[in-house]
């Protein structure tokens, strides 16, 4: 485990000969009966997924197989697979360098006239295959950010990477991925977990945990392409990581464009998927919301009211004067109840255990995980390794305004909308020769200030 910051990625791309430039250093199959090969000359496309919303990594491979490689290996759906690829102007500790277990076999498709057979091989990071085999019914108890430190350690953390050596041989490599504690939790935990894998009980906590020096309760567990992160979504925002500023430009004008350095930094796609639902938000306590907490043991009851539009300004932004319109029209603090029950002596010499602060997590968590709905992208740009979820993007968002005289000498943009968001979710996809990112990015306010832009 780590406590490591984030630390910046380089931005420079001087010395790449094409935008999304990839160099893939090896792409290995390694059987359980020892055997391994190369597939690079085999590869189609690799599609490696990674989301601050999902615990580890997934993706496919798609292989197109004259050698009838799914016999000879055989591959038959318990594979190692081992990928070392970077954007060849970055530093290796930039670069994208893992060992994932093939887990199925999928769209097996013969093409006789090329005696070739093409099919798709799904696979996962290590650690999700270990979580699946580790049923867990031990006691813990701590603050949680350390108890998910224990479990990930004591659990979770295998070796990185095998490697392939100089005489073409497959070694282990040691080292295992880093879990980076990004803010430590407040409240303390005991608990005795019933059978939970290791990733159900840290989903569990991160549903139960306080920070201990920011306000917002959206604690979350995931895995990029570098290190497994615990925290919450607020210390994302408030670190602002940002992999730099990027604007949307039409097909055609990436194509005239010959500057390399500006075409990286062009949005080649860009398409809102969803905007704040302002009946889907009353529905599900966005605006307000109400718990009523039963202790079963002093027969008492506590109610606890949480207004976001009071609240939201308390919290860290993305955008720079961030916006909570008035909706008081859809706001009523006894349209969204639950009922929780509390138990105050559930554990000997353990205070305040998580179930006597669930008024104070519930709506907050709830409101603060609902405002990554108010602005949603999906936007293709050329790919670059450094580049992992749980950062953000500046984005020059355009004006769809006809633009009038008097704009033709400043940039057209809409600044409510343009300026940072977040990398929620990331799609990489890798051909021989190219590196392609498809993200989802999400912004949790507009700015009010129509010529400011945080940055």
């Amino acid at each position: 485990m780590a406590t490591a910051d984030i630390s910046p990625s380089p931005a420079s791309q001087t010395g790449i000969q094409s935008p999304g430039e990839i160099s893939i250093d090896s792409l290995v199959i390694y059987s359980m009966n020892g055997n391994f090969l190369s597939v690079l000359d085999y590869m189609v496309e690799i599609q490696l997924y990674e989301s601050i919303f999902s615990n580890v990594l997934s993706g496919e491979l798609l292989l197109s197989d004259s050698a009838n490689l799914i016999k000879v290996l055989p591959i038959i759906g318990e594979e190692l697979l081992i990928l070392k690829a970077k954007t060849p102007t970055l530093p290796d500790a930039y670069g994208i360098t893992k060992t994932f277990r093939i887990y199925s076999v999928e769209d097996r498709n013969l093409v006789r006239d090329q005696n070739t057979q093409v099919y798709k091989l799904k696979f996962i990071s290590q650690e999700g295959i270990v979580d699946s085999l580790s049923p867990l019914f031990n006691p813990y108890q701590g603050t949680i950010s350390d108890v998910v430190g224990q479990i990930y350690s004591e659990n979770l953390a295998v070796e990185r990477t095998y490697d392939l050596s100089v005489n073409n041989e497959i070694k282990l490599n040691p080292n295992k991925t880093n879990l980076i504690i990004l803010n430590d939790t407040e409240n303390n935990i005991k608990f005795v977990s019933p059978g939970w894998t290791p990733l159900q009980c840290i989903n569990w906590m991160a549903k139960k945990s306080i920070p201990k020096d920011l306000k917002a309760c959206n604690f979350l567990f995931w895995e990029t392409t570098k290190n497994f992160f615990f925290g919450s979504v607020e210390n994302l925002i408030k670190r602002n990581l940002s992999i730099g500023k990027y604007r949307y430009a039409p097909s055609g004008v990436i194509e005239g464009t010959d500057d390399i350095t500006e075409k990286m930094l062009l949005i080649e796609h860009l398409e809102i998927i969803s905007s704040l639902d302002n009946l889907n938000g009353l529905d599900n306590g966005y605006f307000s919301s109400k718990m009523i907490a039963l202790d079963i043991y002093n027969k008492t009851h506590d109610v606890t009211y949480y207004d976001h539009s009071a609240m939201f300004k308390d919290y860290n932004h993305l955008a720079n004067d961030a916006l909570f319109n008035n909706r008081n029209t859809f706001s009523n603090l006894d349209r969204n109840i639950t009922i929780y029950s509390k138990q105050s002596i559930l554990y000997d010499g353990a205070t305040e255990n998580y179930t006597e602060k669930m008024n104070i997590i519930h709506g907050n968590r709830n409101s603060n995980l609902m405002d990554l709905n108010n602005l949603r992208l999906n936007i293709n740009i050329y790919g670059r390794t450094d580049v992992e979820v749980g950062r953000t993007i500046e984005i020059a968002f355009p004006n769809f305004q006809p633009t009038s005289e008097q704009d033709l000498s400043t940039e057209n943009l809409d600044y409510r909308f343009s300026g940072n968001y977040l990398i929620t979710s990331i799609n990489h996809k890798i051909n021989p020769i190219k590196h392609t990112m498809s993200m989802e990015v999400v912004r949790d306010s507009i700015t009010s200030n129509s010529g400011s832009i945080k940055g």
